[in-house]
């Protein structure tokens, strides 16, 4: 018996398929039993296993290092961001301050957060893109450089020129408690839809794989990655990062990636 197989390999922290690789092997058995076929289907993909480990496509893949599985905080110097009045500020003002950010794997959401036009997004959304096109609500443009990636928090830091008449969002390092209203911006779905506004509460916090989460029901979608989840107070607490929608029926069960957990992988400090 011989088989043809094809292998995927998945790269979780690039969420895509990043090699793909066919193998064609086979066994024999020289006594027939009552379990033979069964026998020759084990023996057969036993030695596809084989096949594939002993590629050298798979085994260039799998032992490159695509991203990283520790945090990257430590690769760039410490960026200091000036700490900005904590005055609460309307939604609809935060939400200017958000911008569409579109790469070689399509769009996302982002937000400036200082002055001199530092973007915050996340990384699946830049991909390996070295420059990206940042569009603010009004239609405005700029080309941005992702400078900082950090693929295991999924966060990333985008540069632009200081862009002028745009206020960086104030942030909010404190963990939000259950119950609060939250408010996510971002560009859902389409571009068309950029500036999208939705509300929700705090609904828990969570810990997957080290990894801190901020659980929420406010509404989002594809392209909403990378936005900002404010408070109330028109502050930054959290940058959307993942929905649950199992056959595309939303949940109400959305996760966001906790502002200080970003600024850290980062290697981001905002001063006092």
């Amino acid at each position: 018996m011989v088989l043809e197989m094809e292998w995927q390999v998945y790269d979780p922290l690039q969420r895509r398929v990043v090699a793909t690789v066919a193998t064609r092997s086979g066994q024999s058995i020289d006594n027939p039993t009552t379990d033979g076929v069964d026998r020759l289907i084990r023996a057969a993909f036993r030695e596809n296993v084989r096949a594939l480990l002993s590629h050298a496509d798979y085994r260039n893949t799998v032992l490159a290092v695509s991203g990283t599985s520790q945090p990257t905080g430590a690769l760039w110097p410490q960026l200091l961001l000036e700490s900005l009045p904590g005055s609460a500020i309307a939604i609809p003002y935060a939400a200017k301050s958000a911008v569409s950010v579109f790469s070689d794997t399509g769009h996302g959401s982002g937000f400036l957060i200082s002055a001199n036009g530092e973007i915050l997004t996340n990384a699946h959304v830049v991909g390996r893109s070295k420059y990206v096109k940042v569009r603010w609500t009004d239609g405005a443009e700029a080309l941005g450089e992702v400078v900082r990636s950090d693929p295991r928090r999924d966060v990333a830091l985008i540069k632009i020129a200081p862009p002028e008449g745009r206020a960086p969002l104030r942030l909010d390092l404190t963990p939000p408690q259950a119950g609060e209203d939250v408010y996510a911006v971002g560009t859902p779905l389409d571009e068309a839809f950029e500036g999208t506004i939705t509300r929700g509460i705090i609904s828990a916090t969570r810990v997957t794989e080290g990894l801190r989460f901020i659980q929420s029901d406010v509404t989002v979608n594809p392209g909403n990655s990378g936005g900002p989840l404010v408070n109330s107070r028109g502050q930054v607490i959290a940058i959307t990062v993942a929905s649950f929608q199992p056959g595309s029926a939303p949940t109400g069960i959305n996760l966001f990636i906790p502002i200080a957990d970003a600024l850290t992988a980062l290697n981001i400090q905002v001063g006092d």
